[in-house]
């Protein structure tokens, strides 16, 4: 097999866009035309923008999500696709990495472009009237589509920096977190995040569109490299083959659950423009589906076995039916979902929580009122399986795994489950006693729990090592995320403790909370503070995962009793004042039941002061219990040292008698 010539290695990376964007466009261009979006005109006598707008905006769009797709995909090469060692990024995924920078680059400046078009579209005027700075200012600061796009380009241009300067996996690796992150903003608000089930819908449309780039764009980078190097094809397909599944699995799943709540019912999707634009996407799914298959099925083994160009040609089937589905996605996102046949408006306490304000708290209500969120349900299977994996792993090749904790972690799993998807998430969004309630479970419970599991320790005695003539896999990702600078400064327990105790106060002593409870995304987002703060706390005092820095015994204990006692002055400052915490928005709700609002925050800051301390005191048992250990595992360790030196000098004593008898004559 000979390599690509240096001519075949610079044009092609480029010579697949013309007709990318063609088909994306032609897709585009179907779906709006059967949706009934497509270009109006002002006969209607309700202004409209102009012709340039009402096409350059999807188009750009189109085009947009086409780019992003391709940084993602570039960027998931460098890190995880292509083979390098834990230290160095190889050629070929420097060379992709710094190709995705370029990509994010004009991914963000077209993000910007699109605020102007955005502006245009919506006060129904041209392009040249809307680039008054002053306009776009103010659109981007009072509309949540404008500042979604400023967002959106503002973490591009981030992952475009960090991509052109990542020289090791851990770099590739935070530009391809960035670049997904960049492609998040802008669907949030779309038809799904105002959907009447909104908080349901923007979970399924966050897994949804960062499944989407990460698929499509995993097939491009491997186009891509299959034309311009293709060494380690194999490796790189082999790697891509198992996350494609999962990714086709979630898109399905996602896709259905944004579909069904848009469209309202099963049959409005056979009798509304909507849903036969659905109905397109479904058909484009599967022949996605049938194609993946016949790559599991013939031409990965093809690869293994040396013949690239089968996958080659399939591949670029499988591309071209992706790209024009991106077309088809955003023809369906300005598609205007079918009416919902409610009578009357929404109830402002509806339009703030996606549903009816539920009746009066009680433990039934609590116990019983669940409901479905695909992303946690996601990230808590994701969690099960792995953990589930990892141990019998151990099992398997006859290594042991205490019991305990893995009871410790699924244990773990189940109060994240209770305290996100059961009726306290949904009292935690309408009482603030019970949010403080979830408050407590998801930082002090839950990550308790699975600290104990130790995951990390599990990852890394399950994971196979790469072998000296092989590619860096997970288990090297992961000692070399450990090592890194930031893994030793976030684990230290000084930063650990700020973090934790700083949380609470700048959450709900300042906006932060009023805007984490009215935005379904900053709401999830300030659950995933609450668990991740909590594990990297009780991480420091009481882990026994290998993390950078292990603080001596009596500094843990410092650092748990500075806790606790910022902690209880939080409960008491939040006890103190007289000011109803995000009172606008709890008005907003008028539940008829418990109306006064700043006695249910007293009760909130009065149950935290006492829950807060159980876990603490429980820290604190575990804490003397492996002090306690590490003193006599310490005294056996100098008991042995010392038995080792007085058998060493009782040794030399011997000799220098022995050699003392020798010299003397009889």
């Amino acid at each position: 097999m000979t390599a690509p010539t240096e001519t075949a290695r610079q044009t092609a990376p480029w010579t697949w866009l013309p007709v990318a964007v063609t088909l994306a466009l032609g897709g585009m261009v179907v779906a709006l035309f059967v949706g009934g979006d497509s270009p109006r005109s002002s006969s209607t006598g309700i202004p409209e923008a102009s012709l340039t707008v009402q096409w350059g905006l999807p188009a750009l769009t189109t085009l947009l999500e086409l780019i992003a797709a391709t940084t993602v995909g570039l960027l998931l090469a460098a890190a995880a696709l292509l083979p390098s060692t834990k230290d160095l990024l190889s050629t070929a995924p420097v060379r992709a990495a710094r190709l995705a920078g370029w990509f994010a680059w004009a991914w963000a400046v077209l993000a910007l472009v699109i605020v102007v078009f955005s502006y245009a579209d919506t006060f129904a005027t041209t392009v040249s009237t809307s680039l008054d700075p002053t306009k776009l200012l103010s659109f981007i600061g009072q509309s949540e589509q404008g500042a979604a796009w400023l967002v959106a380009a503002s973490l591009a241009a981030f992952a475009g920096v960090v991509a052109r300067e990542a020289d090791r996996p851990l770099g590739a690796w935070v530009a391809l977190v960035l670049a997904v992150a960049a492609a998040l903003p802008p669907a949030l608000t779309g038809h799904s995040a105002s959907a009447g089930d909104h908080d349901i819908a923007t979970s399924a449309l966050v897994i949804h569109v960062a499944t989407v780039v990460i698929w499509v764009g995993g097939l491009i980078a491997l186009l891509w490299y299959a034309r311009t190097d293709g060494r380690h094809l194999a490796t790189a397909v082999g790697r891509f083959s198992p996350l494609a599944l999962w990714a086709f699995l979630l898109v399905g799943l996602s896709g259905a659950g944004s579909a069904l709540i848009n469209l309202g019912g099963f049959t409005e999707l056979f009798s509304s423009r909507y849903g036969a634009v659905v109905l397109i996407k479904v058909v484009a799914f599967v022949a996605l589906g049938l194609v993946g298959w016949a790559h599991r099925r013939h031409t990965i083994p093809q690869v293994q076995a040396g013949t690239r160009h089968a996958f080659g040609r399939l591949a670029a089937v499988e591309a071209a039916i992706m790209v024009s589905t991106i077309g088809v996605a955003v023809g369906l996102a300005m598609t205007p979902p079918p009416p919902s046949g409610a009578t009357e408006l929404p109830t402002p306490a509806e339009v703030l929580l996606g549903l009816p304000l539920p009746d009066a708290p009680s433990v039934p209500n609590v116990l019983t009122m669940w409901r479905p969120d695909l992303l946690v349900i996601v990230v808590l299977f994701a969690a099960a399986v792995l953990y589930g994996r990892g141990v019998w792993t151990l099992r398997r090749r006859g290594d042991h795994w205490p019991v305990g904790r893995t009871i410790a972690w699924y244990s773990g799993l189940a109060v994240l489950a209770f305290g996100a998807l059961s009726g306290l998430s949904v009292y935690g969004k309408t009482v603030f006693s019970l949010h403080m309630v979830q408050h407590m479970t998801l930082s002090m419970v839950a990550p308790l729990l699975l600290v104990v599991a130790a995951p990390i320790t599990l990852a890394l005695r399950a994971l196979p090592a790469a072998r000296a003539t092989q590619p860096a896999g997970a288990r090297e990702w992961l000692l070399a995320a450990l090592h890194s600078p930031f893994a030793r400064v976030l684990t230290h327990p000084v930063t650990a403790l700020v973090l934790f105790i700083s949380a609470p106060y700048m959450i709900y002593f300042s906006g932060l909370f009023e805007t984490a409870m009215r935005a379904h995304w900053a709401h999830e987002l300030m659950h995933v503070h609450f668990v991740l703060v909590g594990y990297l706390f009780f991480e420091s005092l009481i882990g026994t995962d290998p993390i950078p820095y292990r603080a001596s015994y009596p500094m843990r204990m410092v650092t748990l009793f500075a806790a606790l006692a910022f902690h209880a002055f939080f409960a008491v400052a939040l006890m103190s004042t007289n000011a109803v915490i995000a009172a606008t928005y709890f008005e907003t709700l008028n539940r008829p039941w418990w109306p006064d609002l700043l006695e249910d925050q007293t009760a909130g800051a009065s149950f935290a002061w006492a829950f807060g301390e159980l876990p603490g005191v429980l820290v604190l048992i575990i804490l003397l219990y492996q002090w306690s250990r590490d003193d006599d595992r310490q005294a056996r360790r100098e008991d042995r040292q010392a038995d080792r030196d007085n058998n060493a000098e009782l040794a030399a004593y011997n000799r220098m008698l022995a050699s003392r008898g020798g010299d003397q004559t009889p």
